[in-house]
């Protein structure tokens, strides 16, 4: 019985990697053809290839690259925005930030300012993990010193205090900071005070803005702008995160 369940479970385990096998081969070849059309200038016809492997959550740096390429070249900014930064988001190429705002200063898009409170949710959103991992062990050192001191009959109330506020910095981490983008992919998009198509209008706002989303309800995007909360329609904008 104990060698029927084991052929079994080879046999199954084989099959997942001779899908998983299969599966990268067709991505690889759509790929590769997707690269021939675009190294014969056919933009279009590649562009379709390598949208069919991304919409099935595969993709190389220098495949989005050359999405945000064709993306331009077809005057289409929101989705050249989009592709740039995601090929950022892939291979952290500096370039490829100076290139989005190089776009969005032409086209007078608003989002890309940089400034301190830019730069340093860039860093923190480049090392999020690093961050928690530090208030993980800030955690740990803090009860260590609450126990040594109530061993030594002291009253531990400064580690107390700290150990409260490095519970409270790495739930908000956690739970509330949120610094995922979004771009707008859609002309003329309106920006409500609620999340409701009768809610008043705040802003009509340009294809290729960059908006930071704060939640989301039903089909609405609950965005940061301007430092203003406002919503957006989920559909008029892309997700930056790969």
């Amino acid at each position: 019985m104990k060698n029927l369940q084991t052929s079994i479970l080879k046999i199954i385990a084989y099959s997942f990697l001779f899908f998983c096998a299969c599966t990268a081969y067709a991505q690889n070849a759509k790929i590769k053809e997707a690269d021939s059309l675009f190294k014969a200038k056919q933009y279009i016809q590649s562009l379709e290839h390598y949208q069919s492997v991304f919409d099935e959550k595969k993709y190389t740096p220098a495949m989005l690259l050359k999405m945000a390429y064709i993306n331009e070249g077809l005057g289409k900014i929101g989705s050249t925005l989009y592709f740039v930064k995601l090929y950022y988001l892939a291979s952290e190429d500096e370039q490829a930030l100076k290139k989005a705002e190089e776009i969005a200063a032409k086209f007078k898009l608003s989002g890309y300012e940089v400034n301190d409170a830019s730069r340093l949710q860039r860093w923190i959103a480049k090392n999020t993990l690093l961050i928690q991992m530090i208030l993980i062990l800030a955690l740990f050192g803090i009860a260590f010193i609450i126990f040594t001191q109530r061993k030594q009959n002291q009253k531990p109330w400064g580690a107390f205090t700290a150990l409260v506020l490095v519970m409270g910095m790495l739930f908000y981490s956690n739970n509330f900071y949120s610094l995922n983008s979004v771009i707008v992919t859609s002309d003329k998009t309106y920006l409500m005070d609620g999340p409701s198509a009768g809610a008043h209008v705040i802003a009509v706002i340009s294809e290729g803005s960059l908006l930071h989303s704060m939640g989301r309800e039903d089909v609405w995007l609950k965005v940061k702008w301007i430092d203003k909360e406002a919503y957006v329609k989920e559909n008029a904008v892309k997700e930056l995160s790969l």
